[in-house]
């Protein structure tokens, strides 16, 4: 996989921050995928005075370097906060970095938002939950439905700001659980679910063929999480150098703020490569159930502005 980073001064400012002789650590470990592993966190964490929140507040212009924008020119980074494996407080949790991504070309709904990315990047890497979201800008009332869909949306979920967003060298912030941004809120719940978005899926479809993007993209069919539709579907994309990203679809009780597997794949892919590199794309799967919902005309849609010379291969899944 190519490396993302490419030593740029918003690193080299943002590095700066952390304890020192951890700048390496970073650096290797964002150019194996956008995750600050949970054990490489605690080090960090022990060795400086800082605590978890302030280490997502020093990594959120990393993450929004990654932002594609060329309609807003609005960078929005994000970084959530997976769930820890010890029940100690030794194991912070994994960190996972996420930006927002505009298409040109397409209409504004298609765009993946920052705090969606990070969220979904953290779903693709096996999370089953998230305690926590740091954000450089409050979330904007699409993202809190988006979020709302969390299956730790009540369990102490917390969303992080930055508490002096014009002093950049200043890594304290607010934390407020997610009803203080949206009370009153429709979810889940309201349709009769238990769970919610994160939950582990395995929904055990098949397809005929046997080509090894298409097989990618049904594994990522599999864990989907479409309850209102049950249009359960994935996307694999293969770039040129060979590397793999899958995406899954996920479905919101709002309807408009679901993620499409080919957004989530985008966004996966856009968070592990070089920032700001073009996309690099030979083909592209989508594996779906049939049902009143279809992501093939999306998918086509945007594909057409990502990579205009590659065709959708479209398969039903049973």
């Amino acid at each position: 996989m190519e490396n993302i980073l490419n030593n740029s001064l918003t690193f080299e400012n943002e590095l700066k921050k952390l304890p020192p002789g951890f700048r390496g650590e970073i650096l290797y470990a964002l150019s194996q995928g956008p995750v600050i592993p949970s054990a490489l966190a605690a080090k960090i964490i022990e060795a400086g005075d800082l605590d978890i929140g302030n280490l997502m507040i020093i990594l959120l212009p990393i993450a929004a370097s990654f932002a594609r924008v060329p309609i807003s020119k609005f960078n929005v980074g994000a970084v959530s906060l997976g769930m820890p494996e010890a029940t100690d407080n030794s194991d912070p949790g994994s960190l996972y970095l996420g930006s927002n991504i505009e298409f040109v070309g397409q209409a504004l709904s298609f765009g993946v938002h920052g705090e969606q990315s990070a969220i979904n990047n953290a779903w693709l890497h096996g999370e089953a939950g998230i305690q926590a979201l740091a954000i450089n800008s409050a979330p904007c009332g699409y993202c809190r439905q988006f979020l709302y869909e969390l299956n730790t949306a009540n369990q102490g979920f917390n969303v992080l700001l930055k508490k002096n967003p014009k002093d950049k060298h200043d890594t304290s912030y607010t934390m407020q659980p997610l009803d203080y941004f949206l009370p009153n809120a429709f979810g889940p719940r309201d349709l009769g679910l238990e769970g919610g978005f994160m939950d582990k899926k395995n929904h055990q479809l098949s397809i005929s063929v046997s080509d090894s993007l298409a097989i990618a993209a049904l594994k990522a069919a599999n864990m989907s999480y479409a309850p209102y539709t049950n249009n359960i579907a994935g996307v694999a994309i293969r770039a040129d150098d060979g590397a793999i990203y899958t995406g899954c679809y996920a479905e919101n009780a709002a309807y408009n703020p679901s993620m499409s597997p080919l957004e989530s794949a985008l966004a996966l892919m856009n968070m592990s490569i070089q920032e700001q590199a073009p996309y690099k794309i030979e083909a592209v799967a989508l594996v779906e159930t049939e049902s009143k919902s279809s992501q093939k005309g999306a998918s086509e849609a945007v594909l057409e502005s990502v990579a205009p010379d590659v065709q959708l291969n479209y398969y039903i899944a049973s």
